[in-house]
Protein backbone atom coordinates (compact mmCIF):
# COMPACT_ATOMS: atom_id res chain seq x y z
CA UNK A 1 0.00 0.00 0.00
CA UNK A 2 1.13 3.83 -1.03
CA UNK A 3 0.41 6.46 1.76
CA UNK A 4 -2.99 7.93 0.57
CA UNK A 5 -3.09 10.67 -2.46
CA UNK A 6 -6.86 11.61 -0.70
CA UNK A 7 -7.59 12.59 2.57
CA UNK A 8 -11.26 13.25 4.15
CA UNK A 9 -11.65 14.92 7.35
CA UNK A 10 -14.46 15.80 9.20
CA UNK A 11 -15.21 19.33 11.24
CA UNK A 12 -17.91 20.45 13.48
CA UNK A 13 -15.91 23.53 13.94
CA UNK A 14 -14.92 22.72 17.55
CA UNK A 15 -11.43 22.70 18.79
CA UNK A 16 -10.70 19.54 18.90
CA UNK A 17 -12.43 18.76 15.39
CA UNK A 18 -9.72 22.11 14.15
CA UNK A 19 -6.72 19.58 15.79
CA UNK A 20 -7.71 16.96 13.39
CA UNK A 21 -7.97 19.21 10.42
CA UNK A 22 -4.23 20.49 11.47
CA UNK A 23 -3.09 16.79 11.76
CA UNK A 24 -5.24 15.74 8.36
CA UNK A 25 -3.20 18.72 6.47
CA UNK A 26 -0.11 18.06 8.69
CA UNK A 27 -0.09 14.30 6.80
CA UNK A 28 -1.55 15.59 3.39
CA UNK A 29 1.59 18.25 3.49
CA UNK A 30 3.86 15.14 3.80
CA UNK A 31 2.64 12.70 1.93
CA UNK A 32 1.59 15.33 -0.73
CA UNK A 33 -1.74 14.43 -0.57
CA UNK A 34 -4.99 16.00 -1.32
CA UNK A 35 -7.30 16.92 1.25
CA UNK A 36 -11.42 16.54 1.06
CA UNK A 37 -12.66 18.74 4.07
CA UNK A 38 -15.99 17.94 5.22
CA UNK A 39 -18.67 19.74 7.31
CA UNK A 40 -22.33 18.05 7.57
CA UNK A 41 -24.95 20.52 8.45
CA UNK A 42 -28.48 19.69 9.64
CA UNK A 43 -30.77 22.16 9.81
CA UNK A 44 -33.64 20.13 11.68
CA UNK A 45 -31.02 21.01 14.63
CA UNK A 46 -31.54 24.41 14.21
CA UNK A 47 -35.26 24.55 13.75
CA UNK A 48 -35.35 22.26 16.98
CA UNK A 49 -33.15 24.93 18.73
CA UNK A 50 -35.68 27.70 17.42
CA UNK A 51 -38.70 25.51 19.27
CA UNK A 52 -36.73 24.90 22.11
CA UNK A 53 -35.85 28.59 22.80
CA UNK A 54 -37.64 31.06 22.10
CA UNK A 55 -34.62 33.99 21.78
CA UNK A 56 -35.49 37.29 19.86
CA UNK A 57 -32.52 37.63 18.29
CA UNK A 58 -33.60 34.38 16.05
CA UNK A 59 -35.30 36.56 13.67
CA UNK A 60 -32.06 38.82 12.67
CA UNK A 61 -29.89 35.72 13.09
CA UNK A 62 -27.91 34.72 10.17
CA UNK A 63 -28.49 32.03 7.97
CA UNK A 64 -27.01 29.37 9.76
CA UNK A 65 -26.34 27.12 6.37
CA UNK A 66 -24.70 30.45 4.53
CA UNK A 67 -22.84 31.05 7.90
CA UNK A 68 -21.51 27.09 8.35
CA UNK A 69 -20.46 27.46 4.19
CA UNK A 70 -18.80 30.64 5.05
CA UNK A 71 -16.65 29.63 7.98
CA UNK A 72 -16.03 25.96 5.67
CA UNK A 73 -14.56 28.39 3.06
CA UNK A 74 -12.38 30.57 4.97
CA UNK A 75 -10.53 27.17 6.88
CA UNK A 76 -10.27 25.63 3.36
CA UNK A 77 -8.70 28.51 2.40
CA UNK A 78 -5.81 29.16 5.51
CA UNK A 79 -5.10 25.37 5.29
CA UNK A 80 -4.59 25.65 2.04
CA UNK A 81 -2.44 28.02 2.24
CA UNK A 82 -0.40 27.28 5.17
CA UNK A 83 0.38 23.71 4.31
CA UNK A 84 0.25 24.01 0.76
CA UNK A 85 -2.08 21.33 -0.03
CA UNK A 86 -5.01 21.26 -1.81
CA UNK A 87 -8.23 21.84 -0.49
CA UNK A 88 -11.43 20.70 -1.54
CA UNK A 89 -14.51 22.17 0.87
CA UNK A 90 -17.38 20.05 0.96
CA UNK A 91 -21.06 21.08 2.89
CA UNK A 92 -23.70 18.44 3.42
CA UNK A 93 -26.89 18.32 4.48
CA UNK A 94 -28.43 15.92 6.75
CA UNK A 95 -27.17 13.40 9.96
CA UNK A 96 -23.40 13.63 10.29
CA UNK A 97 -22.96 10.34 10.96
CA UNK A 98 -24.82 9.08 7.83
CA UNK A 99 -23.47 11.88 5.57
CA UNK A 100 -19.88 10.93 6.20
CA UNK A 101 -20.71 7.27 5.77
CA UNK A 102 -22.15 8.20 2.16
CA UNK A 103 -18.98 10.78 1.12
CA UNK A 104 -16.42 8.28 2.34
CA UNK A 105 -18.20 5.16 0.28
CA UNK A 106 -18.30 7.44 -2.93
CA UNK A 107 -14.74 8.94 -2.74
CA UNK A 108 -11.55 7.17 -3.95
CA UNK A 109 -9.72 8.37 -0.29
CA UNK A 110 -6.96 6.43 1.32
CA UNK A 111 -7.76 7.54 4.99
CA UNK A 112 -10.73 9.27 7.19
CA UNK A 113 -9.60 11.66 9.84
CA UNK A 114 -11.80 12.42 12.84
CA UNK A 115 -11.78 14.63 15.91
CA UNK A 116 -12.18 13.07 19.54
CA UNK A 117 -15.39 15.25 20.72
CA UNK A 118 -17.41 17.63 19.05
CA UNK A 119 -19.85 20.36 20.30
CA UNK A 120 -22.69 17.76 18.56
CA UNK A 121 -22.31 14.93 16.15
CA UNK A 122 -18.30 13.64 17.29
CA UNK A 123 -19.24 13.27 20.86
CA UNK A 124 -22.88 12.08 19.90
CA UNK A 125 -22.36 9.81 17.37
CA UNK A 126 -18.34 9.29 16.23
CA UNK A 127 -17.83 7.38 19.72
CA UNK A 128 -21.71 6.17 20.26
CA UNK A 129 -23.80 3.66 18.79
CA UNK A 130 -24.29 5.41 15.11
CA UNK A 131 -20.83 5.93 14.61
CA UNK A 132 -18.85 3.18 15.46
CA UNK A 133 -21.30 1.40 12.74
CA UNK A 134 -19.84 4.20 10.30
CA UNK A 135 -16.37 3.17 11.85
CA UNK A 136 -17.58 -0.30 10.96
CA UNK A 137 -18.74 0.32 7.79
CA UNK A 138 -15.54 2.08 6.55
CA UNK A 139 -13.53 0.26 3.64
CA UNK A 140 -10.78 2.86 4.45
CA UNK A 141 -8.65 3.64 7.53
CA UNK A 142 -9.90 5.92 10.14
CA UNK A 143 -7.78 8.19 12.42
CA UNK A 144 -9.55 9.40 15.43
CA UNK A 145 -7.33 12.25 16.64
CA UNK A 146 -7.11 12.91 20.53
CA UNK A 147 -4.41 14.88 21.56
CA UNK A 148 -1.88 17.32 19.84
CA UNK A 149 0.25 15.57 17.88
CA UNK A 150 0.80 16.84 14.49
CA UNK A 151 2.71 15.64 11.76
CA UNK A 152 3.74 11.95 10.83
CA UNK A 153 3.60 9.71 13.99
CA UNK A 154 7.28 8.43 15.69
CA UNK A 155 6.24 5.94 18.76
CA UNK A 156 3.24 3.57 17.16
CA UNK A 157 1.38 0.74 19.59
CA UNK A 158 0.69 -1.90 17.86
CA UNK A 159 -2.25 -3.71 19.61
CA UNK A 160 -1.91 -7.83 18.38
CA UNK A 161 -4.13 -11.16 19.18
CA UNK A 162 -2.72 -12.64 15.72
CA UNK A 163 -5.62 -12.40 14.12
CA UNK A 164 -6.26 -11.15 10.20
CA UNK A 165 -7.48 -7.68 11.72
CA UNK A 166 -4.34 -7.42 13.57
CA UNK A 167 -2.10 -7.85 10.72
CA UNK A 168 -3.78 -5.47 8.34
CA UNK A 169 -3.11 -3.07 11.33
CA UNK A 170 0.86 -3.52 11.44
CA UNK A 171 0.88 -3.56 7.73
CA UNK A 172 -1.24 -0.34 7.81
CA UNK A 173 1.05 1.50 10.42
CA UNK A 174 4.46 0.51 8.38
CA UNK A 175 3.20 1.45 5.44
CA UNK A 176 2.46 4.97 6.32
CA UNK A 177 5.02 5.72 8.74
CA UNK A 178 8.05 3.63 7.60
CA UNK A 179 10.06 5.75 9.68
CA UNK A 180 8.09 4.94 13.43
CA UNK A 181 9.68 3.06 15.50
CA UNK A 182 7.09 0.10 15.98
CA UNK A 183 6.09 -2.20 18.76
CA UNK A 184 4.35 -5.37 18.62
CA UNK A 185 1.84 -5.94 22.08
CA UNK A 186 0.15 -8.43 23.05
CA UNK A 187 -1.54 -9.66 26.02
CA UNK A 188 -2.30 -13.00 27.41
CA UNK A 189 -3.83 -14.73 30.29
CA UNK A 190 -3.75 -17.83 31.89
CA UNK A 191 -7.35 -18.97 30.67
CA UNK A 192 -9.18 -20.19 33.68
CA UNK A 193 -6.72 -19.11 36.21
CA UNK A 194 -9.31 -18.18 38.90
CA UNK A 195 -11.21 -21.97 38.61
CA UNK A 196 -7.92 -23.04 39.09
CA UNK A 197 -7.37 -21.77 41.96
CA UNK A 198 -10.73 -22.52 43.15
CA UNK A 199 -9.58 -26.04 42.59
CA UNK A 200 -6.07 -25.87 44.50
CA UNK A 201 -3.84 -24.68 41.90
CA UNK A 202 -0.96 -22.88 44.38
CA UNK A 203 0.98 -19.71 43.22
CA UNK A 204 4.08 -21.73 41.90
CA UNK A 205 1.66 -23.57 39.30
CA UNK A 206 0.10 -20.57 38.41
CA UNK A 207 3.31 -18.82 37.51
CA UNK A 208 4.34 -22.23 35.77
CA UNK A 209 1.27 -21.96 33.71
CA UNK A 210 2.01 -17.95 32.84
CA UNK A 211 5.58 -18.45 32.12
CA UNK A 212 3.97 -21.30 29.20
CA UNK A 213 2.11 -18.77 27.85
CA UNK A 214 4.42 -15.97 27.55
CA UNK A 215 6.59 -18.36 25.73
CA UNK A 216 3.51 -18.78 23.52
CA UNK A 217 3.04 -15.27 23.21
CA UNK A 218 6.43 -14.30 21.95
CA UNK A 219 7.07 -17.34 19.93
CA UNK A 220 3.72 -16.18 17.93
CA UNK A 221 4.75 -12.59 18.53
CA UNK A 222 8.15 -13.56 16.41
CA UNK A 223 6.05 -15.35 13.30
CA UNK A 224 3.37 -12.09 13.13
CA UNK A 225 5.97 -9.83 12.37
CA UNK A 226 7.85 -12.14 9.97
CA UNK A 227 3.91 -12.65 8.46
CA UNK A 228 3.69 -8.64 8.45
CA UNK A 229 6.54 -7.72 6.81
CA UNK A 230 10.01 -10.17 6.69
CA UNK A 231 12.21 -7.02 5.75
CA UNK A 232 10.86 -5.02 9.39
CA UNK A 233 10.56 -7.71 11.27
CA UNK A 234 13.77 -7.29 13.17
CA UNK A 235 13.56 -3.86 13.91
CA UNK A 236 9.65 -4.55 15.83
CA UNK A 237 9.73 -3.92 19.51
CA UNK A 238 7.60 -7.41 20.38
CA UNK A 239 6.19 -7.10 23.80
CA UNK A 240 3.87 -9.95 25.34
CA UNK A 241 2.40 -8.98 29.01
CA UNK A 242 0.17 -10.76 31.11
CA UNK A 243 -3.07 -8.92 31.45
CA UNK A 244 -6.10 -7.96 29.99
CA UNK A 245 -5.98 -6.08 26.85
CA UNK A 246 -7.00 -2.78 26.90
CA UNK A 247 -5.44 -2.41 30.13
CA UNK A 248 -2.18 -3.61 29.41
CA UNK A 249 -2.14 -1.56 25.78
CA UNK A 250 -3.26 1.46 28.56
CA UNK A 251 -0.36 1.21 30.40
CA UNK A 252 2.20 0.39 27.63
CA UNK A 253 1.06 3.52 25.66
CA UNK A 254 1.40 5.93 28.57
CA UNK A 255 4.68 4.48 29.66
CA UNK A 256 6.55 4.61 25.86
CA UNK A 257 4.87 7.78 25.17
CA UNK A 258 3.09 6.42 22.03
CA UNK A 259 1.36 9.09 19.76
CA UNK A 260 -0.01 6.49 17.93
CA UNK A 261 -2.11 3.14 18.96
CA UNK A 262 -2.91 1.21 15.69
CA UNK A 263 -5.58 -1.29 16.47
CA UNK A 264 -7.76 -3.49 13.75
CA UNK A 265 -11.53 -3.83 13.90
CA UNK A 266 -11.80 -7.03 15.09
CA UNK A 267 -10.06 -9.49 17.27
CA UNK A 268 -10.29 -13.49 16.35
CA UNK A 269 -11.69 -16.11 18.30
CA UNK A 270 -15.00 -17.68 19.05
CA UNK A 271 -16.16 -14.63 21.37
CA UNK A 272 -15.68 -11.79 18.87
CA UNK A 273 -18.15 -9.27 19.41
CA UNK A 274 -20.43 -7.23 16.83
CA UNK A 275 -19.42 -3.93 15.64
CA UNK A 276 -15.73 -2.74 16.34
CA UNK A 277 -15.51 -5.34 19.14
CA UNK A 278 -14.93 -4.66 22.78
CA UNK A 279 -10.95 -4.40 22.59
CA UNK A 280 -11.37 -1.58 20.09
CA UNK A 281 -13.96 0.08 21.43
CA UNK A 282 -12.04 0.34 24.47
CA UNK A 283 -9.05 2.25 22.97
CA UNK A 284 -11.47 4.36 20.79
CA UNK A 285 -12.78 5.97 23.91
CA UNK A 286 -9.92 5.92 26.61
CA UNK A 287 -6.58 5.56 24.39
CA UNK A 288 -4.59 9.00 25.64
CA UNK A 289 -3.05 9.13 22.18
CA UNK A 290 -4.26 9.02 18.41
CA UNK A 291 -5.73 5.98 17.54
CA UNK A 292 -5.10 4.47 13.64
CA UNK A 293 -8.34 2.11 12.84
CA UNK A 294 -7.47 -0.28 10.10
CA UNK A 295 -10.13 -0.89 7.34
Amino acid sequence: MNTPQNIIVATDFSENANRAVEQAAALAQAWHAQLALLHVFNDSVWASLKAVYDWPGWANAEDPAKLAQSRLKELAARIGKEYAVPVAAHLLNGRASQQIGQFVAAQPAGLLVIGEHGENWVRDTVLGGTALKVLEAAKIPVLLVRGGHRGLYRQILIATDFSASATRAARLALDLFPAAQHHLLHAYVVPFEASMRMGGAQDEDIRHYREKEYEQAMLKLEAFAVDCDIHAAAGFSKLALYGYPASVLFEQAQGMQADLVAIGKHGGGAFEEKLLGSVTQNVLYHAGCDVLLSA
